[in-house]
């Protein structure tokens, strides 16, 4: 209790993620030494001073973080990367993919402190379909289902949306950016051209909101996730129901290979309805993807 206290009260932490930080600690204790802390005794005075702190610390509201709007992303992109320019490729390309895709930043970036390997990570040998009508891409499992090893999970994305289309952003990065004097496997899918490194999740953090600066947005509702939430967005609008967009985001990626197996060409459908359908904010955003 005195740890929970002096994390919010001494460094400022909110008492929520206070609560959060003593549980994985719990969980980590039980899993390493075989019990709870405090030998397993029933810890029932915590919750209490924890509901007591909500009542004294002052709790700041959820961060804003909106998702991008197809028509807006696209407008930004061409005033901001020119497509000629191998990085901007590199990027248009990432930034497309990301948003048909409903890709998570750990799927197509990496932090800036790690260091990539072409097993953990996309590499442009994983597209093993490009064509006029779509793009495939194999990659890991979602995040809680880490016990499947290998790219075993087909990213099907549909060519042609009007205001975004990865289709013709990864066409366009291979023909300026075929990184030459590379095995396929070596090269990131989306790389920095001079150096043949990923782009990094941060770079993608900076861009986004570089981006919304352009067209008039406030920067300090976007990020990286925003990409996410403006791609199931977009669904939503384009008249997915809530279980299309949670299969298309595969929050469980044996219930997406099992739909893509099945239906394939609707996977191409709606991703394609997701890049040509404009979204305002009067339409509801998905907001259940800010949690996954």
């Amino acid at each position: 209790m005195r740890f929970v206290c002096a994390l919010v009260q001494e460094r400022g932490v909110a008492v929520d993620t206070a609560a959060g930080y003593f549980s994985a600690t719990q969980g980590w204790h039980s899993r390493v030494h075989g019990v709870k802390l405090a030998g397993g005794l029933k810890l029932e005075r915590l919750p209490q001073m924890l509901k007591g702190l909500r009542r004294i610390v002052p709790q700041l509201g959820p961060k804003i973080r909106r998702g991008l709007a197809p028509q807006a992303l696209r407008r930004a992109m061409d005033m901001l990367l020119d497509p000629a320019n191998p990085e901007h490729a590199n990027m248009r390309a990432a930034l497309a993919t990301a948003f048909l895709g409903l890709l998570r930043g750990e799927e197509f970036a990496i932090d800036a402190a790690k260091v990539w390997h072409s097993a953990d990570r996309l590499n442009r040998a994983d597209i093993v379909e490009l064509t006029l009508e779509r793009v495939v891409i194999m990659m890991h499992p979602c995040k809680n289902m880490k016990v499947l090893s290998g790219k075993t999970v087909p990213l099907v994305i549909g060519a042609g949306g009007m205001f975004i289309d990865a289709v013709a952003e990864i066409t366009n990065m291979l023909k300026v950016d075929p990184a030459a004097g590379f095995s396929r496997r070596q090269v990131p899918l989306f790389r920095v051209p001079a150096t043949n490194g990923s782009i990094t999740k941060e770079a993608v953090h900076r861009i986004v909101k570089e981006l919304m600066i352009v067209v008039g947005e406030n920067p300090t509702h976007f990020g990286t996730h925003s990409l996410r939430i403006g791609g199931a967005t977009a669904l939503f609008a384009a008249g997915a129901d809530p279980t299309v967009i949670r299969t298309m985001g595969r929050w469980s990626s044996d219930i997406y290979r099992l739909y893509v197996r099945a239906c394939f060409e609707r996977c191409c459908d709606w991703t394609k309805a997701a890049g040509s359908t404009a979204v305002t904010d009067v339409v509801v955003e998905f907001d259940e993807v800010e949690a996954y």
